[in-house]
C-alpha cells in the first residue's frame, strides 16, 4: 500500500483545486474543486484538511506541488503562502508548474487531438487581453507565456504565423472572448468550453520535477505574476476626490 503522497494545489484562477496523489503520480487518492471568485482564502484550508483526512492510515506527505501562474494575483499569493507554510511546517520540498501548462494537462486528460495540433490555454486578464502560450499535442511549449492583447495587429500576425493551417484548440477562462475573432483569423481553430485547471492534472509533472531535483527554494520562491499588480481605485473615492476640487 502506498505510504507517501504529494499534495497538489491550484488557486491561480477562479477555481480552487486540491488533489492528493501517490508519490509516483499514478494514483489520485482524492480531489476537490470549488468555483467561486475571490474566495480562495476561505476555501483552501478546508479543502486541504479534507484531502489529508482521506490519506490512508500511516501515510505521509512528502512534497507539495502548486500552480505558479500567471493568473489571479490574490489567488496566487494565497496559494503560494499556504504551500510555503505547509512545506516549512512539514520540512518537505515544493515544486511549481505554470498555470497554462496545468490547463494543457487538464485538457489532454479528456480530449484526443491530432498529432500536428496546437493547444492554446487562455487565462482571462482584462478586456481583450489573455495570458497564454502555444503547446504541441504532447504538451511541449512552442512559445513563451505572454500577456496577449488579441485585438493588436502584431499579436494576430504572430498567431497566424505560428498556427498556419494546423488544427488549434483553445480553451480556458479567456477563450470565449476570442471566439468571434478566431473564426476569421484562424479558421482551423476550435473553442473547447468547460476546461478549468485541475490540480490532479499536475501529478505526473510534479513527480518528474521532484525526480529531476527541480524543487523551489521555499524561502525565496514567488509565483509567476507576469505583470505587476495594479490596485483598482474605488469609484466612490474617485468621485469624492473630484467633488473636493
Amino acid at each position: 500500500m502506498e505510504r507517501d503522497f504529494i499534495l497538489l494545489l491550484d488557486t491561480s484562477t477562479d477555481v480552487s483545486s486540491v488533489a492528493l496523489c501517490s508519490a509516483d503520480g499514478e494514483t489520485i487518492v482524492a480531489e476537490r474543486l470549488y468555483k467561486a471568485a475571490q474566495k480562495h482564502a476561505d476555501q483552501l484550508a478546508p479543502l486541504v484538511e479534507q484531502m489529508l483526512t482521506e490519506m490512508p492510515e500511516g501515510g505521509r506527505l512528502v512534497a507539495v506541488g502548486v500552480a505558479e501562474g500567471p493568473g489571479s494575483y490574490t489567488g496566487l499569493r494565497i496559494g503560494a503562502s499556504y504551500a510555503k507554510g505547509l512545506c516549512f511546517a512539514l520540512d518537505v520540498p515544493m515544486v511549481s508548474i505554470s498555470t497554462p501548462e496545468v490547463m494543457v494537462y487538464t485538457f489532454l486528460t479528456s480530449n484526443e487531438v491530432e498529432p500536428e495540433a496546437l493547444l492554446m490555454p487562455m487565462i482571462d486578464a482584462r478586456r481583450m487581453e489573455v495570458y497564454s502560450a502555444l503547446y504541441d499535442a504532447k504538451s511541449e511549449p512552442i512559445t513563451d507565456i505572454e500577456a496577449l492583447i488579441l485585438t493588436e495587429e502584431m499579436t494576430q500576425k504572430s498567431l497566424q504565423g505560428e498556427v498556419g493551417s494546423r488544427p488549434l484548440y483553445y480553451f480556458g477562462s479567456g477563450a470565449e472572448k476570442a471566439e468571434e475573432l478566431f473564426s476569421e483569423l484562424l479558421p482551423s481553430a476550435t473553442l473547447v468550453k468547460g476546461i478549468e485547471p485541475k490540480a490532479s492534472a499536475m501529478a505526473r509533472r510534479a513527480v518528474g520535477l521532484l525526480e529531476e531535483g527541480k524543487t523551489n527554494d521555499v524561502a525565496y520562491w514567488e509565483p509567476f505574476y507576469l505583470k505587476e499588480y495594479q490596485a483598482k481605485k474605488s469609484q466612490n473615492k474617485v468621485l469624492r476626490s473630484l467633488l473636493r476640487r
